[in-house]
């Protein structure tokens, strides 16, 4: 699993990197620079689960990066408080509907998280249609997101 070894190592970053700024106030650009290293994580993790799902012997590392989608999914309602957004003059992808639709957008990220967790309990024993259909949940979900709650 070495290719998900570094993104521990991201995460933790992140973990402290959020701790810090809810002490010391993270600037808006902060957080945006913050969330995008968190979809990168995510996009990267749904790359390699999507070209390994077929793959039984890879499964252990595929119920690796779903937990990474899981554990950064429940991180994504705190990386857009207010004044984070389009319309506060930065730089991001994420439209104002997250924060006009608060609820549809937090219930999402909840969603993603749980569809996430249960690709996550994937093992060599798994029946790869099932795992395959999972998958196909977890990008509905991510369109869904995207399609509400992305500005471009």
């Amino acid at each position: 699993m070495k290719q998900f070894r570094w993104q521990a190592r991201v995460a933790a970053a992140l973990a402290v990197f959020l701790v810090a700024g809810a002490a010391f106030a993270m600037t808006g650009a902060e957080v945006v620079q913050t969330r995008r290293s968190l979809f990168g994580e995510m996009t990267n993790a749904l790359k390699y689960i999507a070209g390994h799902w077929d793959d039984s012997a890879s499964y252990g590392d595929l119920a690796q990066a779903a937990g990474v989608i899981e554990r950064d999914a429940k991180s994504l309602p705190k990386l857009f408080p207010a004044g984070t957004s389009e319309s506060d003059g930065l730089r991001t992808a994420a439209s104002d509907a997250i924060w006009t639709d608060r609820a549809g957008f937090d219930q999402l990220a909840g969603q993603l998280a749980a569809q996430a967790a249960k690709l996550a309990r994937t093992t060599a024993a798994s029946d790869s249609a099932q795992v395959k259909s999972e998958i196909k949940v977890v990008v509905a979900t991510c369109k869904s997101c995207h399609r509400d709650y992305r500005s471009n």
